[in-house]
């Protein structure tokens, strides 16, 4: 079985040698390499991937972070909470705003997102038990290197 890391090495790898047309393609590398480095990619692919960021990718991530707004997903997850939403979508609004914080910070931009991580922090503090099922992915979360 691979695991998350072998499987973001291999997105990231494609998406290098695909290269981003645009602000939503480098948006995603952005995010594949935020959080392969997050788990400890090889070193020459995250080199590869810091010269994409420095180099063919610069002018893609600086529009895409003047356009990105960190509305979008809370708005989304604090809906969510005043529901009873199910494991599996909870999962997966959390996971979008992981994905978000990852592009962010690899890209030196931890400030675009803070607002979002903060307000995610105070919603599991706030309502605990909506996030209750999900305190597994929150330990192995908090157990991940930094960048």
């Amino acid at each position: 079985m691979r695991s998350e890391l072998d499987v973001l090495v291999e997105q990231l790898e494609e998406l290098l040698d695909d290269g981003a047309i645009d602000g939503s393609d480098a948006l995603e590398i952005a995010m594949v390499a935020g959080l392969a480095a997050r788990l400890g990619a090889p070193d020459e692919l995250m080199a590869e991937a810091r010269t994409w960021r420095a180099g063919p990718g610069e002018p893609l991530l600086k529009l895409i972070w003047q356009e990105v707004g960190e509305d979008d997903p809370l708005e989304e997850l604090e809906a969510l909470v005043t529901q009873e939403p199910d494991e599996e979508t909870l999962e997966e609004a959390v996971y979008d705003i992981d994905d978000l914080v990852a592009a962010a910070v690899w890209c030196g931009v931890p400030g675009r997102v803070s607002r979002v991580a903060a307000r995610l922090t105070d919603l599991i503090r706030d309502v605990p038990e909506v996030f209750t099922p999900l305190a597994e992915l929150g330990a192995e979360m908090a157990r991940m290197r930094e960048i």
